[in-house]
């Protein structure tokens, strides 16, 4: 990603590029420690893509970039960012990328593609499938008092997919499904599990002292993705629409319970 030159040549023949690396860590301390691969890398894989005359590139980015809603008003592509996003180094370095990306889509026919929070099978790392695990087989699920929008990773890919032959180029896409508070989302998990789990509300002002106290070891140089930014996004409403990618790509989203199942045959597999 920050070599320029051997990304020309490994793309040199490629009629259609999917850019969808980033740094999704949570604990690094400084913006700049984002910026080879989230940002320096968006400009070398454009860059690369212009000189080898590449027909189409499709770039992945996140929802945090566009301004979250309600369950009634939920967030589109319209929406400015918003906090606590504006303060979330990860969510800040992918909107310098889509800024650079926006920029771009002048000269070299792109599509964005933001997912919400995936789920879904094969989570080797885990990454996002780790909030499965914070419920699966516990007696006790300690939940906050936001909530967020989840989407199967197959509908991602598959819009990815049907984005390579889109001609207008600069056309931004949120790729979102089921809008659910936390309390919810963990309600679901235990259910398809069948599993016998107390879930207990965290409140708001624990958080806070939690977010306090990530931002004190975050100042001693430790990396931590404990922070008053991350406690915050915990206690919204991080709720987006769909409607723009289902008019115009036609999707039939999967269930999010098919989402969640998927991810917990993986992880009972492991």
């Amino acid at each position: 990603m920050q070599d320029l030159r051997e990304l020309t040549k490994q793309i040199k023949g490629c009629q259609y590029v999917v850019h969808i690396a980033a740094n999704t860590s949570q604990k690094l301390l400084k913006l700049e420690d984002y910026y080879e691969t989230n940002v320096l890398g968006t400009q070398n894989v454009i860059d690369a893509c212009i000189e080898n005359h590449v027909k189409k590139l499709v770039y992945i980015g996140t929802a945090n970039t566009y301004g979250y809603g309600s369950i009634s008003n939920p967030g589109n592509e319209e929406q400015p960012m918003k906090s606590p996003f504006t303060k979330s180094l990860y969510a800040l370095s992918k909107n310098q990328a889509q800024r650079i990306i926006d920029k771009a889509a002048t000269r070299l026919n792109i599509t964005t593609i933001s997912p919400t929070f995936m789920l879904g099978a094969n989570d080797t790392k885990p990454s996002s499938g780790r909030i499965i695990l914070m419920a699966l087989n516990k007696r006790f699920v300690f939940y906050p008092s936001g909530g967020k929008n989840f989407v199967h990773v197959s509908d991602v890919a598959d819009a990815i997919i049907k984005a390579l032959s889109l001609k207008q180029s600069g056309q931004k896409y949120i790729l979102a499904n089921e809008n659910l508070s936390y309390k919810d989302f963990f309600r679901k998990v235990v259910s398809l599990n069948n599993q016998i789990t107390t879930l207990i509300p965290i409140p708001d002002f624990i958080l806070r002292f939690i977010g306090l106290i990530g931002n004190f070891i975050r100042m001693l140089g430790i990396k931590t993705d404990i922070s008053s930014t991350n406690a915050k996004v915990l206690t919204i409403n991080n709720f987006y629409s769909n409607k723009k990618v289902k008019q115009e790509f036609e999707i039939k989203f999967t269930p999010i319970n098919k989402a969640i199942v998927d991810s917990l045959e993986y992880f009972c597999k492991r």
